[in-house]
This record gives C-alpha cells, structure tokens and sequence, in this order.
C-alpha cells in the first residue's frame, strides 16, 4: 500500500510518500482508543458498530520526499 501526503502549497509542493505492506489489526483495545480520541468517528461506530471499522499496521515501510526541485533526482528512502 502507499500513502501520500503533501503541505498543500502548490508554490513550493512537498510531498511525503510512505508505501509498505499492512496488516488488518482485529485488536478492540485498539479500535476503542482510536473512536475516544476522535470524535467525529463516535457517532459513525455508534450507528454502524466496531465491524464496520478497519485498522491496518505498517509493516516494512519506507518513506521518501519529493518536490519539483528534487523530482529527477533519485529517491533517499528512510525504512520505518
């Protein structure tokens, strides 16, 4: 999988990408933390209950940075 992340200033564009491979993570502990600390998921799960929610982990990533000033050098890689 890989995510992308930018400033979103399109005068000076960085992006982060972060690609690896996930895993489903089934933990209630876990999934309960995540809804109390983000309000805007409690009334979801109260509607649709913990099922309807996926937690993936990380595994073997790596992350890079880009800008248009760095776009045709090669990519420094960071493992996580």
């Amino acid at each position: 999988m890989e995510f992308c992340f930018n400033n979103q200033d399109m005068q000076n564009l960085v992006q982060v990408r972060v690609s690896g491979k996930v895993e489903l993570d089934e933990d209630m502990a876990l999934k309960q933390e995540i809804v109390a600390k983000r309000d805007f998921l409690k009334p979801w799960v109260e509607e649709q209950g913990y099922d309807g929610l996926a937690v993936f982990r990380l595994k073997k990533g790596r992350a890079t940075v880009w800008t248009m000033a760095t776009n045709f050098a090669p990519n420094t890689y960071i493992d996580l």
